[in-house]
């Protein structure tokens, strides 16, 4: 029976029902081997290598910079964990015959094209409700680093200046935030954000209104979102339908006094709109984890205003996050080349008829 380090046991039924997981045949190459991209450093994979081990599995790291490097270094693999700068098209797909499963560090997959890995059998999953408290409270800081003036005011008292706010500092209670999207990052956004005493509403067609109502969140269309509110924070996921969701008519109907905060995805975003926003005042300041071009070219005007805080994709950093991704990646891996479904984060259900993986284990 495979015992998982520090998580206890799993049913024997990955023992007596391994032969039917369809596994591509290679008497070169382990037949369960999972390639990943090693920008954690080798110590972080640690816990994933003895995990895919204790279930006969192999893990090799490697890094590409380019779709060929990515075929080269994964072309025996039965399961790819994301990572690169690169795009997991059909073209990829081709390079990498024996692929069965792909997984994500974490929640986004907006680089994998689901349609086509759907349309090949291949099952890819996330890792839900691993990163959601440090996204929601990156935002959070985002916000409360603007409405105080935090940035500024820590350059000016180190540089020994005296630093006067620019339209004065924004008080924070009483004010409306608005929510784009409303899934597990929001809700949590919505929470810390009435502590504080702000009204919050929120736009997500895919939620009901009265779920909102649940979390003393007002729903709203869209546009009336940005008419309305004081702060605006995107969480929306990238996907052809999001793509500049938010663009140069919803910066236009924003506050001059408004802030915008982004901790979702730069694409969501039209970003040289963004920056009309900022430097012809429709906007007063923004706070951005993502940027469309990641990392942003040296003259994006964005790393000049004094108006912006920039994060480099930091939301989702924490100790315990860490710790928890690698051990929700290890565990969910092992699941599948031992031949189950992922327990958590399918992302790509109508792969189930076209894939030989078994239901939840038995009692």
């Amino acid at each position: 029976m495979a015992v998982f380090p520090g998580w206890g046991m799993m049913s024997s039924r990955h023992e007596t029902h391994e032969e039917e997981l369809a596994l591509p045949a290679d008497t070169s190459r382990n037949e369960r081997l999972v390639v990943a991209h090693g920008g954690w450093g080798r110590q972080s994979w640690e816990p994933i290598e003895a995990a895919l081990r204790a279930v006969g599995g192999e893990l090799e790291l490697a890094e590409w910079k380019d779709e060929a490097g990515l075929v080269a270094a994964a072309k025996d693999a039965v399961a790819l964990v994301q990572g690169g700068p690169v795009r997991y098209t059909s073209a990829v797909m081709d390079g990498l015959p024996k692929l069965r499963f792909m997984a994500a560090q974490g929640i986004g997959v907006d680089t994998i094209d689901l349609p086509e890995a759907t349309e090949r059998g291949i099952v890819v999953f996330n890792l839900p409700g691993v990163i959601h408290r440090e996204v929601a409270a990156h935002a959070m800081a985002l916000l409360l680093g603007l409405v105080r003036h935090v940035v500024p005011l820590n350059q000016a008292m180190k540089s020994g200046q005296r630093y006067r706010p620019r339209g004065g500092v924004h008080h924070l209670y009483g004010e409306t935030l608005g929510l784009v999207s409303f899934g597990s990052i929001p809700r949590l956004v919505a929470r810390q954000a009435q502590a504080f005493d702000l009204r919050v509403i929120a736009h997500d067609p895919f939620v009901p209104a009265e779920t909102m109502r649940e979390h003393s969140v007002e729903p709203v269309e869209l546009d009336e979102l940005f008419r309305q509110a004081d702060f605006v924070s995107v969480h929306t996921p990238l996907s052809p339908a999001t793509f500049h969701l938010v663009k140069e008519q919803q910066f236009r109907q924003m506050k001059p006094t408004a802030y915008f905060i982004n901790t979702s995805r730069g694409k969501v975003v039209d970003e040289p709109a963004l920056i009309r926003a900022l430097q012809e005042g429709w906007i007063a300041a923004a706070g951005l984890d993502v940027l469309e071009q990641e990392p942003p070219s040296p003259d994006n005007p964005l790393l000049k205003m004094d108006n912006v805080i920039l994060t480099p994709h930091f939301a989702s950093a924490s100790d315990f996050a860490g710790v928890e991704r690698r051990r929700r990646l290890a565990e969910e891996l092992a699941r599948c080349v031992s031949g189950y479904w992922p327990k958590y984060g399918l992302c790509n259900p109508g792969v189930q008829p076209k894939s030989p993986l078994m239901k939840e284990d038995a009692g």
